[in-house]
């Protein structure tokens, strides 16, 4: 059977897969620019909570990473605990759904963060650089992810990069406390409604939780339970405290009222222009790369998820097949193309990348929060069916998944006729597929142990169960 680059990957690869999605800049820039908008300057505040919740959910997703791994990531986590097929091809496509929506909102991201910059100083925005920011944002993941071996990529690329993120991030924090001092104030929920606090943390929450994107590098990383845990802490750590420390540079920073800080699109940018033009082109690439570098992970996971389907006859054999790197090509090409079909429809249905990054944002979230759903209230059970039930594998994840409902409670709308459309097309297209090939298949079934040999779950959990696998 074809796998891929069986026990090649360190702990550095896992932590660069990690922060890849996690995207520290990347995530100050929009979703932190996006949670002032809503909360002001009481986004620190909302921030901290972030934090709080997000550690709450990784320690979630490492009580399964500590037992299991596997190329198929979450889904694979939702099968060992609910041990049904529907359930896990179904979570398995709100994955791969969700990573190449997210993959078109980077790519739309990338556009507006260069028009904003260029506006702040006074440059007309061309006509052609919409198209060529979907391109650059869509094409150049997918293929760096098929012709770059995966440790050279996420290892001397990718983890690179997301470094000097933090670095940079916690710059501006010592900037901004040897200019300005620590005002106690930014860390207090003031000026704010409770509602509003909420979303402004459900937002901070999904960039920082992306340090749970290193699992599905289960069949690749050596020693996978042990690394694929480490690699999503050590990410939570660093990518989620310079996401706080960038957060509270920005408001620390802004000289105008609460209103000016909370109406600003890019409250960084305008704030670091002070500095002149070498500085924010600085910040600019800075931003770009952590724009891309997210989709190289996004694209990563979601290819992986196709490629074990495709093992497990829940998908086209065709994703099986890998190239001289051990990447999956066929299943990163439609990832890729997916990603691009939903950022033209987006725009074609709205007419505007301001209207479509709000759209596809949307059904992001819609199809990523409803995974971690079945994850989050699965690890109880997983744990219970494994005899090694406690009280903290019973609340702890509870908790987290329960704030991660809180935070749909509070950012429900009624979905608009576009992202019901195409959140039903995806439902009844996955339904049919399902009746047609995926009922007949396996899905949920192959993991890998510790030498990273492909093995059945219900083999595994066997193991599991009677002790005959070191317990991490």
């Amino acid at each position: 059977m074809k796998g891929l680059s069986k026990g090649s990957l360190s702990l550095r690869e896992a932590y660069g897969q990690a922060m890849a999605v996690t995207a520290p800049l990347g995530s100050v820039v929009s979703t932190t620019t996006a949670a002032i908008g809503i909360a002001g300057k009481a986004v620190v505040f909302a921030t901290i909570l972030a934090l709080i919740g997000s550690t709450l959910w990784i320690y979630t997703l490492t009580r399964y990473s500590t037992k299991i791994a596997s190329a198929g990531g979450y889904y694979i986590y939702g099968a060992a605990a609910w041990r049904n097929k529907t359930i896990a091809y179904y979570e398995a496509i709100t994955e791969v759904i969700a990573y190449s929506a997210l993959n078109a909102v980077n790519a739309l991201a990338i556009y507006l963060i260069i028009s904003t910059v260029l506006s702040n100083f006074n440059i007309s925005v061309p006509s052609y650089l919409l198209p060529l920011s979907i391109i650059i944002g869509l094409i150049y993941p997918t293929f760096s992810s098929m012709t770059i071996h995966i440790k050279k990529l996420l290892g001397n690329i990718v983890s690179v990069s997301a470094t000097l993120e933090v670095i940079f991030l916690f710059s501006i924090f010592i900037y901004a406390v040897a200019t300005k001092g620590i005002n106690i104030e930014y860390f207090e929920p003031t000026n704010t409604s409770l509602s509003a606090l909420g979303i402004a943390m459900i937002l901070t929450i999904v960039s920082i939780s992306g340090a749970g994107a290193s699992t599905y590098l289960g069949e690749e990383a050596k020693v996978p339970r042990k690394t694929i845990t480490a690699g999503m802490w050590l990410s939570l750590i660093l990518g989620g405290s310079a996401i706080l420390v960038g957060t509270y540079g920005i408001v620390a920073l802004w000289n105008g009222s609460l209103s000016s800080l909370s109406n600003c699109s890019q409250p960084l940018i305008y704030e670091l222009s002070s500095f002149g033009l070498p500085i924010v082109l600085l910040v600019l690439l800075l931003s770009l790369n952590s724009l891309l570098a997210s989709n190289i992970g996004t694209t990563i996971g979601a290819a992986r998820v196709l490629f074990n389907l495709a093992r497990e006859r829940a998908m086209p054999k065709v994703f099986e097949k890998v190239n001289k790197e051990y990447e999956p090509i066929i299943a990163t090409v439609t990832i890729g193309l997916i990603s691009a079909l939903f950022t033209v429809v987006a725009l074609a249905y709205t007419g505007s990348p301001d209207n479509a990054f709000q759209e596809i944002s949307v059904i992001t979230s819609v199809f990523w929060l409803l995974g971690r759903i079945v994850d989050g209230f699965g690890v109880p059970i997983f744990y219970w069916r494994i005899n090694e039930l406690k009280i903290t594998t019973a609340i702890i994840p509870i908790i987290a998944t329960g704030i991660n409902l809180t935070g749909i409670i509070l950012t429900f709308q009624t979905p608009d006729i576009f992202q019901t459309s195409l959140i039903m097309s995806v439902i009844v297209i996955s339904t049919i597929w399902y009746l047609i090939k995926a009922r007949k298949s396996i899905a949920g079934t192959y993991v890998v142990d510790d030498n990273n040999q492909l093995v059945t779950l219900d083999e595994y959990i066997k193991k599991l169960k009677s002790k005959e696998i070191e317990i991490r």
